[in-house]
C-alpha cells in the first residue's frame, strides 16, 4: 500500500508492514479476480469514454490490466514491493504498458490530470485523519468532468484498515461544491471478508 509518515499518528501503515501482509500470507482485502463493481460499471459502459485512470494502492489486483485492455493509460500505484513487482511482471507477461509507481498518495502527482481514478483499497486502508487531504488529491488528479470510481468500504466497526467509510461522512469529503454525486443508489459489492463495500460514480466538477 502507501508509505508511513514521521510524525505520533501515521496516516496510514508503513510500506514494511503492507509488505509483510504479503509475506504473512494476510491479504484479506483481495477478491483473486475484479470487483464486482468494475463488472458492472464496464457493463453499463461507464468506463468507455475514459482515456486515462489512476488506480491507487492497487496492490495485485486485476483492475489496472483490465483498465490497460481497454487501451487506458493507466497510472497503477502502492507501497509494497510485493504488489509492485506483481504488477510489473503481469504487465510485461501481456505486452502492455503502464505506470507502475512506488508512491505517497498524499504527495504523488500525475503529469497531468486524468479522466478517472478508480479507488477500492485505498481510502479505507487511510486513517479519517487525512481523508479529506487524500479527498483534495483526487480532486487534483481528476480533470473536470472526468469520473472517480470509489468503492466505500462498510465494517461498521471503530478502527481499522480498513475504516468504515459511511456514506454520510463521503458526502461531506467529496462535497457537493467539487464533486457531483449520482441520484441513483449506490452499488453493494460483497466481499469474502463478510463486509461490503459501496460503489459510488463521482463526477468532478
Amino acid at each position: 500500500m502507501m508509505s508511513n509518515k514521521n510524525d505520533t499518528t501515521a496516516p496510514f501503515e508503513a510500506g514494511e508492514a503492507w509488505e509483510q501482509r504479503y509475506t504473512d500470507n494476510s491479504t484479506r482485502w483481495e477478491r483473486g479476480d475484479l470487483n464486482p463493481a468494475f463488472i458492472h460499471w464496464h457493463d453499463e459502459g461507464r468506463f468507455k469514454e475514459c482515456k486515462s485512470v489512476i488506480v491507487p494502492g492497487c496492490g495485485r489486483s486485476p483492475e489496472p490490466m483490465a483498465f490497460a485492455q481497454m487501451g487506458m493509460a493507466v497510472s497503477a500505484l502502492d507501497f509494497a514491493p510485493t504488489a509492485m513487482a506483481f504488477q510489473k511482471e503481469a504487465f510485461a507477461k501481456a505486452g502492455l504498458t503502464a505506470q507502475i509507481e512506488a508512491a505517497d498518495v498524499l504527495t504523488w502527482q500525475p503529469g497531468s490530470p486524468v479522466d478517472a481514478l478508480y479507488d477500492q483499497t485505498c481510502l479505507c486502508a487511510l486513517t479519517p485523519t487525512v481523508w479529506q487531504d487524500y479527498a483534495n488529491q483526487i480532486h487534483r488528479w481528476v480533470k473536470p468532468g472526468g469520473k472517480a470510481f470509489m468503492l466505500f468500504m462498510q465494517t461498521g466497526k471503530e478502527g481499522g484498515p480498513p475504516f468504515h467509510s459511511p456514506l454520510e461522512r463521503m458526502q461531506k469529503i467529496f462535497d457537493a461544491a467539487r464533486w457531483d454525486w449520482p441520484d441513483a443508489p449506490a452499488f453493494n459489492a460483497e466481499h469474502s471478508s463478510e463486509k461490503v463495500e459501496l460503489g459510488v460514480i463521482l463526477t468532478r466538477r
